[in-house]
């Protein structure tokens, strides 16, 4: 493996993290319940049913983004 093909793949890795740092989530990362969507006069607001995790206001992409 050549020194150029390890740097694709740092670059390639580093895109794909910035990626799915980008995406809110689909599940509750305590649960994995699938979140719900909030009020009508609250767009972007996503919940978790069964608990108290709501998206964005408890979303820390440092340590919950990821695949």
């Amino acid at each position: 493996m050549s020194w150029q093909q390890l740097d694709s793949i740092l670059k390639e890795q580093a895109a794909e993290a910035e990626y799915y740092r980008t995406q809110p989530p689909v599940a509750c990362p305590r649960d994995g319940t699938p979140l719900l969507e909030g009020p009508p006069g609250q767009p972007g607001i996503l919940y978790c049913p069964m608990g108290d995790f709501q998206y964005p206001r408890d979303w820390d992409p440092d340590t919950m983004a990821g695949m």
